[in-house]
């Protein structure tokens, strides 16, 4: 089962548990919360990796556990529960920023969405192109813009030298995600 398959798998089952199904409109809040949720517990440990120690990222910010920047210094150690925690917290700002922004969204775009404003920031996400698209419903350029988001400080991830081959893998899982049952 590849990645996108297991990211539905989780997505639907979380649903099922609640008594609905991913084809329903208007769901309830906490349930697509946490509907999505089990869609990013998927895909967002897998893109991020999660290493105990704190370390400088490809743009030199200061990283630990899975992807967790905030207050993070030099020589910081985490825990598994701590990157758990942080996961949690960091996870959850990113949906809750997204179900309020573009709730008109399909559930599989607000995932999409809700990785990327994890791995770029809200602030990123809020200037970008992909927004002012998205907020203006043309879902398919939307779309594309995920493959415009290829540089982690200055570098095209793209070209194999740059050693960053994950931003583009993980820009098209994105990308994927946002137009199921477009």
């Amino acid at each position: 089962m590849n990645l996108l398959q297991r990211i539905v798998a989780a997505v639907t089952l979380s649903l099922a548990a609640a008594g609905f199904t991913v084809n329903e409109t208007g769901l309830p809040a906490p349930v697509e919360r946490a509907a999505i949720i089990a869609g990013l517990m998927v895909l967002t440990p897998e893109m991020e990796g999660t290493v105990y120690e704190a370390y400088p990222d490809m743009g030199g910010v200061w990283t630990i556990c899975t992807g967790h920047t905030k207050g993070v210094r030099r020589g910081d150690v985490a825990t598994p529960t701590e990157c758990a925690a942080y996961l949690q917290g960091d996870m959850g700002g990113a949906v809750d920023f997204v179900m309020r922004t573009v709730p008109r969204a399909t559930i599989w775009q607000k995932i999409a969405m809700a990785d990327f404003v994890y791995n770029v920031g809200a602030s990123a996400f809020i200037k970008s192109t992909m927004y002012r698209l998205v907020i203006a419903g043309q879902w398919p350029a939307a779309a594309e813009q995920f493959r415009r988001w290829t540089f982690v400080a200055g570098l095209d991830c793209r070209i194999p030298a740059n050693k960053c081959p994950g931003i583009p893998k993980r820009r098209e899982v994105q990308r994927s995600l946002f137009l199921v049952g477009l």
